[in-house]
Order: structure tokens, then C-alpha cells, then sequence
């Protein structure tokens, strides 16, 4: 169904706002949990009008493949609240519909962007993933110059989130947002490539997790070695053997850095912590699950006992977040790896409801580098760090970071 140009433009206008506005939105739910200790019901319903409004274009538009979709995933959800009703009663429903809306909204979101890019009324431009980031830095590193943030941890280990709550949801945007960054200073003067850098590279150091630090080496790393290609490809020899001799110099310098930061105090806490004195010692299941996976290897363990008990309804349409423990209903401790979260939350038919747009979108383009190594890093972190496929605020920056892109300019 055609729709005017005008309409067209206020329509990426609004979605645009919205997208600009999840920095704000996040520091909102912040100081909400922080100070009332539950997040702003007013976010949320924010968040699901957001949906309502996609869905009522695609609608529109009459895109069946997004309304079919739509339609068996509301489907889905029937049987799964009436098992809960079920087995589980009444009084987890709430933080269940809670949790449902924030997986699911990834794969939804992602499904009804793509068609209306598909019909030219949402365009994603790579410079706007960098005002976002930028938008983000901003609530981050100023508080933490004034000292009126929040901190990444409560004892032991030092960091500060600016005015955000979760440490893994901040680490893992700045992380995959870090490679549009590093391709959108390409074009720009010097001086507002070193400012910018310097800004985002603050940003990274600041938090103290091991997350975006890593992911940073990755993508400094990515970009160096396919610099590196090209030139080995066009035989400049001298321009290789420069560039690697000027990497060294700069690698050296960024370990001597990293020596004085939050990043590196936290690592000698979390080993002292641990009582490893030499590399072998790293090697144990305790150690690599409290240093590498933050015990999240056992919870995945307990998690696994919880599921082999449930009934096969549970196996196939999910145990949900809250389960029955000797006749008790208890919220189960998320694991905090999103596949496994997911599989044991939503069972098999959830599983493959939730990845179904994502492997149709993922198989029709192909992807520029920058895309590459942020899509490399949320399939690792989301592995390793989770918050990043089940958490709206990062997921729907997947989903753009997916979308085929224009130049920046």
C-alpha cells in the first residue's frame, strides 16, 4: 500500500525521537530502581506504545509476513500464560509479562523496522548510531567527572555507571556500537577524531568491567588486520611495515594505560580474590567460572537441574522466570547468557519464534566490516555477558545495527 512522502518522513521522524531518546529513557528507569527500588511503569508503557505503533504501520501497510508473525506469536504467549496459571497460580503473572515484553521486543522491533525500510519509510544512517553512543557517553562520563554518579559495584571492585543501572546493558552498548564509531571518524577532521576517541575511550575505561575493553581490542584489532589486508594485497610494503612498527608503539602505550585504570584494579582484586598466583592456577572450573563467566556457568548448572525436573509442557512452551521449588514459587536466578536464558524461560517453541526474523532478515544482505565486528561482538557478549538479546535497550540497536545502512556523510 503506497503512503505519502510526508507521512513517510514524520513517521522516521518519530522512531528516530524515540531511538534518541533511550539514553533519557534509560537514566529515568536508573534513578527510579535506585531511589524507589522498581522501574518507571511510565518507561514501559513508553515502550510498549512504541511497539503498538509499529505494528499499526506494518498493518497499514499490510505487510502479512510481519501481522502473521505478530498473530502466532500472540499465540504462543496464550499458551504460555496458560500454563503459569496452571502450574504456577496467579501472583507471578505481572513480573512475567514484564520479562515477555523484554525478549520478546527484540525480534518484533526487528521484524516491523525491516519492512518499513522494505517501503522506504525508515532509513538507518551509520552517523546516527554514533549520536546515540555519543548520547549515551554523555550520561555516563559526565556524572563520573563530578562524582555524582552511580558505582558499578558495591564493594570490593571500582567503577562508576554514570547515571545508568546495569553494568552489563551500558558495557555491552558502548561495545557494539564501539565499530560505527571508529569508521564515522574516518571523515572527520583530526581534532574532533582525537576529542571523540579520547571521549569514547574514557567511556570504556571508566565502567571497570572486563566487557567493553575487550570488545574494544577486538575491534581495534579487526580494523588493523583488514588495514593490514589491503595493503599487503596492493604490495606497500613500506606503508605495512610503518604501520606495524606504529601499532607496537601504540599497543604498548594503551597496556601502560590500561595499569593506572578501574579495569586493571579490578582484575588484581577479582585474582588476589581468587588466590591465583600463577596462570595454571586460572584454570579450574571454580576459577574460569567466577573470573571468565561471573558464576554464571553455575547458574547455568542449577538452572539445568530446575529444567530436567519440569513437565514436558514446561520443556516445550518454557518454565517462564518464576518456578516451584518444593511446592514454592520462587524467581529463578537468570543465568545471564541469553541463549541459555531464553531456551529455559521460553522453551523450545519460544526459542524459535525468537530467532525465526532474525535468521530470514540475517540471510538477505550483506554486511559492511563495522557490522561485522559489532555482530561478532553481541553474538560473543551475549554469550558471555548476556543483556544483550533480552534487554530492550541494547536489543533494538541490534536490530539496527542488522538493517542495511546509508553512507555516513
Amino acid at each position: 500500500m503506497s503512503m505519502d512522502s510526508s507521512i513517510k518522513k514524520k513517521i522516521s521522524n518519530i522512531i528516530w525521537l524515540y531511538l534518541f531518546l533511550s539514553p533519557v529513557f534509560d537514566v529515568i528507569t536508573s534513578f527510579s530502581i535506585h531511589f524507589f527500588s522498581h522501574s518507571m511503569p511510565l518507561i514501559l508503557g513508553i515502550k510498549i506504545l512504541f511497539l503498538l505503533f509499529l505494528l499499526l504501520i506494518n498493518i497499514k501497510l499490510k505487510e502479512k509476513k510481519s501481522i502473521f508473525y505478530s498473530v502466532f506469536l500472540c499465540f504462543y504467549f496464550f499458551f504460555f500464560f496458560i500454563l503459569l496459571l496452571n502450574f504456577k497460580g496467579t501472583s507471578s503473572l505481572f513480573l512475567e509479562a514484564q520479562n515477555l515484553f523484554r525478549t520478546y521486543y527484540f525480534p518484533l522491533v526487528m521484524l516491523f523496522l525491516f519492512f518499513l525500510q522494505k517501503n522506504d519509510i525508515f532509513q538507518v544512517k551509520e552517523k546516527n548510531l554514533c549520536y546515540i553512543l555519543f548520547f549515551y557517553l554523555i550520561f555516563l562520563i559526565i556524572p563520573e567527572l563530578f562524582h555524582i554518579g552511580f558505582s558499578s559495584y558495591t564493594q570490593g571492585k571500582v567503577g562508576g555507571l554514570g547515571w545508568y543501572y546495569s553494568t552489563n546493558e551500558i558495557s555491552g552498548i558502548l561495545a557494539i556500537l564501539g565499530p560505527f564509531l571508529l569508521t564515522y571518524l574516518k571523515k572527520k577532521n583530526w581534532y574532533f577524531r582525537i576529542f571523540a576517541f579520547l571521549f569514547y575511550f574514557f567511556g570504556i575505561l571508566v565502567i571497570g568491567t572486563k566487557v567493553p575493553v575487550f570488545a574494544f581490542i577486538i575491534t581495534i584489532t579487526s580494523f588493523f588486520l583488514s588495514f593490514l589486508l589491503n595493503l599487503w594485497k596492493q604490495k606497500k610494503w613500506k606503508t605495512l611495515f610503518f604501520s606495524v612498527g606504529c601499532s607496537i608503539l601504540i599497543f604498548c602505550s594503551f597496556l601502560f594505560i590500561l595499569f593506572s585504570t578501574s579495569f586493571y584494579k579490578n582484575i588484581k582484586t577479582h585474582l588476589d580474590f581468587l588466590e591465583i598466583k600463577q596462570v595454571d592456577d586460572l584454570f579450574t572450573f571454580h576459577n574460569l567460572d567466577h573470573f571468565i563467566f561471573s558464576q554464571r556457568l553455575s547458574f547455568l548448572q542449577n538452572t539445568s537441574n530446575i529444567y530436567n525436573q519440569s513437565n514436558i509442557m514446561e520443556k516445550i512452551f518454557g518454565m517462564g522466570h518464576v518456578v516451584k521449588i518444593d511446592n514454592q514459587s520462587v524467581s529463578r536466578k537468570m543465568i545471564e547468557i541469553d541463549y541459555f536464558d531464553l531456551f529455559f524461560s521460553y522453551g523450545i517453541v519460544g526459542s524459535i519464534l525468537f530467532f525465526l526474523p532474525l535468521f530470514l532478515i540475517s540471510l538477505k544482505r550483506k554486511y559492511l566490516l563495522e557490522e561485522k565486528i559489532s555482530l561478532l561482538l553481541v553474538i560473543l557478549l551475549a554469550f558471555f555477558s548476556g543483556h544483550i538479546l533480552i534487554a530492550p535497550s541494547v536489543s533494538i540497536l541490534v536490530v539496527l545495527i542488522m538493517m542495511p545502512k546509508k553512507e555516513m556523510d
